[in-house]
């Protein structure tokens, strides 16, 4: 998420967000006539092990370069799922997710931080509304490099596997659907807000929808040595055929609400 503060409280609220973030944060200070370019994205997150917010004050994209630069920062943290903000002027304004003008503004911060918190508790008791499709910020082959170190065959195959799936969205989660041979599919669901927050409920609303009320999926507890633990990401394999069943669980439905 990224969100660019314009008035004139703006590195105040940046700092204490900074404050608020129990990770790492990344500064990055642009001056007076100093454009922002992949290659700078690219050395900043080289410098950080693991950032969980990245601040860029001075932000501005007078030029169509430094636009491309910004668009680029977007894909790039996207990817990595690391939050951004930004201290600057209008001229970067269609280039964040969020136009932040006052306090209330900031509702979706970075993980742990007492914002977060108080959202989470408002998100737990609010109904999930149903999911719509959307689209994939898919960056390219030099800015999957520049996120995560890897080889060049490496970023196109995770950059292919990226384009292979269907996203979608709704008030509370996006979910990524990779669809796979013998008419099965992966379902990968995060919470908006980044929280550790597993509500069961909505993932049988979101396994109907996707797949289709009277289709299976299942979520695995593995084996420590196959275990895959990314930022609270929640994963369900089921099938896209009512005929295909795993074989376990009950035989008849029996939930309280059905009185």
């Amino acid at each position: 998420m990224i969100y660019l503060h314009l008035d004139d409280k703006a590195a105040g609220r940046i700092e204490r967000l900074a404050g608020e973030v129990s990770g790492e944060v990344l500064k990055c200070e642009l001056g007076r006539g100093q454009a922002l370019d992949p290659e700078r994205i690219s050395s900043w997150l080289a410098s950080a092990s693991a950032p969980e917010l990245i601040v860029v004050t001075g932000a501005q994209a007078t030029n169509r370069g430094e636009r491309r630069a910004f668009e680029s920062l977007r894909r790039i943290s996207k990817f990595k799922g690391i939050d951004v903000h930004m201290a600057g002027d209008r001229s970067v304004a269609d280039v964040a997710d969020v136009t932040v003008t006052r306090d209330e503004d900031l509702q979706m911060t970075a993980p742990g931080s007492s914002v977060g918190e108080q959202i989470t508790a408002l998100i737990r008791s609010e109904d999930m509304t149903p999911l719509e499709r959307a689209e994939m910020d898919i960056p390219t082959v030099k800015e999957a490099i520049a996120a995560t170190g890897c080889t060049e065959a490496e970023a196109v195959a995770r950059i292919n596997w990226m384009k292979s799936q269907s996203v979608w969205a709704n008030n509370l989660y996006q979910v990524n659907v990779e669809y796979l041979p013998e008419n099965k599919a992966h379902i990968i669901i995060r919470r908006l807000d980044k929280q550790p927050i597993h509500n069961w409920v909505h993932f049988q609303q979101i396994k109907n929808q996707l797949l289709g009320p009277e289709c299976e999926a299942v979520e695995i507890y593995p084996k420590e040595s196959k275990l895959v633990d990314a930022k609270h990401h929640y994963h369900l394999w089921g099938f896209r055929s009512p005929s295909r069943t795993y074989g376990i669980g009950f035989d008849q439905r029996q939930v309280s609400y059905d009185d």
